[in-house]
Order: C-alpha cells, then structure tokens, then sequence
C-alpha cells in the first residue's frame, strides 16, 4: 500500500521539529517533560532596565501550528476539578487574539507533489509552504531557529510514520525565510507576515548513505583478538588506525570474470561459468581539512614527483596498500586494496574535488 500523506501529516512533522512535545507538556500542566531536540536556550535582554532572561528559544517563539480546516487561536483554560488543560474556542477571532499576544502562528499548506508512477514503489516528493504571523521583535530569532532546525536535517534521514505504521525514511529540507509583507499593527502587537518552502522526499523500506558506514586506513590492518574486538600487539584493548572523512559518493562494483560454454544438453544455447571476482570501489571526496584527506593528498602530490622538499626521490613501490572497513547492519567487512587510479578536479571559483579508484590486493607478501 502507498503511504497516504495528508496537509495534517506536514502540519504534525513541522510541528514536532518547531516545538518538540511542548504542546503535549503543557496540556498536561508539566506532567509530561518538556523534550525538544532542535530547542536551545537563548538570552533575551531588556531594552529599557536592561535585565537579562534565558528562555527557551521554541518557548519564546510560542508557534501555533495549524492548518486552513483549523480555527487560528484557540484559548487553553483550567476547569474546576480538572487536571488537564482543555481547549475551549472562543466565539470571537479578536476576543481570542486578546488573550494571545505573545502567541505566534503558522499556517501549513501543500503546494505540490510528485509521486512515483508505480505500485510497487512508494517514493513521492512533497512541497509545502508555511506561513507565520509573528511578532516583529522575534523575527530575528525565528530567522536563527529556522536556520538551525535546517541545519539539523541537511543530509540526516528522518523516521516518518504513516498512516498504515511503517516506518518511512525521509528526507526535508527547509528553506530560508521570505517576507512576504511590510510589519502592520494587528490586535496582538506589530506583526509581520513571513514564510519559508519546505520539501519531503521519502522512499519506504529504502538504505541512505547513513547505513553503511565506510572507513578508511593508509597504516596497515588493525589488530582483532579472537572475538574480532581490536586490541594492540600485546592484546590489550586500542583505538583503531581507521579514520572516517565525509565522502559525496562511493560505487561499488563486483565484476566477475566469466567463461562462455555450450550447454551440454543444448550445444547451440550458451551458458556461462565464473572463475574470478573483482571488487572496484570508487571514491569521491571533497578537500576538506581531515585527518585522511591529508594523507591521501600527501599519496597524490608524491607519486610521480620528481623532487619533494628539495630532494630528490627514489623508487618507490606502486603498489599502495588501502584497507577499507565496511559496518553494514551488524556486520564489518575488511577489504584490502591496492590504487589504481587517484584523480584531482580544479575548477576555476568552484572546490577542489578529488577520486580514488580501489582494486583488490593482489601482490604476493
């Protein structure tokens, strides 16, 4: 079945990267610990007497989530004899906005989708708007969350569930914050009208680079104990000689080398039997300022050289070990390479992107 995703499943998401449990904790007058993962808190200071308050920054902003089905503002209240806050709307708009003037809001609204055309795959893209109507003296802060939650996501898989409880991996990212009116005076303050695009991508059941954690060593193996823990040469526990540094795409290729014969029981029909396995892996890296972009580059720049520092070289042996460590699920796959190609991208105004192609170890020792 294709996940069924609704305005109110985007105003729900949104809601819980904004504010966390908020609402949930104060409906139950603190009963429920506050969580918010994405929270942070922020100092405000008075512009007359100059005190200083450290708030919560979702707190401070006081966002209402809601969708167009919704009324704007409804007002919380305590009953007698009643222990959780209800919501009791109120027949007036203005009389409500009256009670709400440190309150924020956020319309959520679809605007467009774009579903893979299958039965069997459930992969859709979906674009939302969010409008806000806040307080102008927190726009500055709405600008910093915004920018921060964004940050949070970039590249980070999210776990979505949907309406039939499988858990869907997605991906959002938001955009940045548009001002979409001059700031007006309203009933609750001098306000000012903003919004911000977001996007979700999600493909039910997929992997994303998250769940295969690739390590790299140019020192050689490390050492395992017979329960496959790492130890040193006297068998005591160490760190490891793999280090790990952001890589934007890895391809894996498994090539097997394969002989033609004709089927005994045909011999005008052709089958085929495989006698060797190749493993190709390529790498491909940004010069980022890491431990291991260092080393690789330290490998580029003195193959073929012809001086280094002043001195000249001497022969050297091509074959340079690479060890590769894959963590897969609940497995570690150790393989052993040897280069055999390095490559360098320099691009006029733009990074510096660098390659490295990986075959298998195939030297006597």
């Amino acid at each position: 079945m294709r996940t069924v995703f609704t305005v109110e499943d985007m105003k729900n998401i949104m809601e819980n990267l904004f504010n966390g449990n908020l609402k949930a904790s104060k409906a139950s007058a603190g009963t429920i610990p506050y969580k918010n993962d994405n929270s942070e808190n922020i100092l405000l200071i008075d512009a007359e007497s100059g005190e200083q308050e450290q708030v919560d920054i979702a707190e401070y902003l006081n966002i209402d989530f809601y969708v167009w089905k919704n009324r704007v503002v409804q007002q919380r209240t305590h009953g007698a004899g009643v222990d959780v806050a209800q919501w009791v709307p109120y027949d007036s708009w203005v009389a409500s906005l009256n009670f709400s003037m440190n309150e924020a809001y956020a319309l959520v609204e679809l605007t467009d989708m774009e579903v893979t055309s299958s039965q069997d795959i459930d992969n859709a893209a979906i674009s939302a708007r969010i409008t806000f109507i806040i307080q102008t003296n927190k726009i500055a802060n709405l600008d910093y969350y915004i920018s921060k939650i964004r940050n949070s996501l970039l590249g980070e898989p999210q776990t979505i569930q949907n309406s039939f409880g499988e858990q869907v991996t997605s991906y959002v990212l938001v955009g940045a914050l548009l001002f979409d009116e001059e700031p007006s005076m309203t009933q609750y303050g001098e306000t000012v009208v903003v919004s911000c695009n977001v996007k979700l991508s999600y493909l039910n059941n997929a992997q994303t680079y998250n769940d295969t954690k690739i390590e790299i060593s140019l020192n050689g193996d490390d050492l395992y104990d017979e329960n496959g823990n790492i130890v040193n040469e006297q068998g005591e526990p160490t760190t490891t000689k793999y280090l790990t540094m952001p890589i934007t795409r890895h391809t894996w290729q498994q090539i097997f080398g394969e002989t033609p014969l004709p089927m005994y029981s045909k011999p005008n029909l052709t089958g085929y039997v495989a006698s060797t396995i190749s493993t190709v892996k390529t790498l491909t890296f940004y010069d980022i300022n890491k431990e291991l972009t260092k080393q690789f580059n330290s490998l580029f720049w003195s193959c073929g050289a012809y001086r280094i520092n002043g001195k000249l070289t001497t022969l050297t042996d091509p074959n340079i070990p690479v060890y590769i460590r894959v963590t897969n699920g609940d497995n570690s796959y150790v393989f052993k390479d040897m280069i055999s190609q390095m490559q360098k991208n320099f691009t006029n105004s733009d990074f510096v992107v660098s390659s490295v192609t990986l075959k298998g170890w195939g030297k006597v020792e």
